[in-house]
C-alpha cells in the first residue's frame, strides 16, 4: 500500500479514536454499572463505536506496514485529543503541553522517514 495512503488512514484511525476517548468522557458523567442504563448511554456507545471503528482500521493497516512505524503514529491521536479537549470540554494547554505536542509531531515525522 502506498505510503502516503498509510499515512491518511492513520490520520483517520488516530481522529476516530480521539473522537471516542472524547464521546466516552462525555458519557462517564452518567456510567452507572447497570447494563440498561450503559446501552441508554448514547455518548458511551458512541465512544465505543469510534473505537472499534479505529481499531478496525489499524488491523486493516498492519497488513501492509511495519508495526515499528505504525504504533508510533497512533500517538497522533493524544493531538486530536488536545484539540477535541479545548474545543468541546473546555479544557486548558499549558505551554509545556503545546511544547509535548510538538514533540509528538516531530517525533512521528522521524520515525515514518
Amino acid at each position: 500500500m502506498n505510503f502516503l495512503l498509510v499515512l491518511l488512514f492513520m490520520v483517520v484511525s488516530t481522529f476516530f479514536g480521539a473522537t471516542g476517548s472524547l464521546f466516552l468522557k462525555k458519557g462517564s458523567k452518567d456510567f452507572k454499572f447497570n447494563i440498561p442504563k450503559l446501552i441508554k448511554n448514547w455518548k458511551l456507545m458512541l465512544g465505543t463505536f469510534f473505537y472499534v471503528v479505529s481499531a478496525l482500521i489499524f488491523v486493516w493497516v498492519l497488513k501492509s506496514t511495519e508495526l515499528s512505524v505504525l504504533y508510533p503514529m497512533n500517538s497522533l491521536a493524544y493531538i486530536w485529543v488536545a484539540f477535541l479537549s479545548i474545543k468541546y470540554l473546555n479544557e486548558k494547554m499549558s505551554a509545556l503541553k503545546w511544547i509535548a505536542v510538538l514533540l509528538i509531531i516531530i517525533g512521528v515525522f522521524f520515525v515514518t522517514q
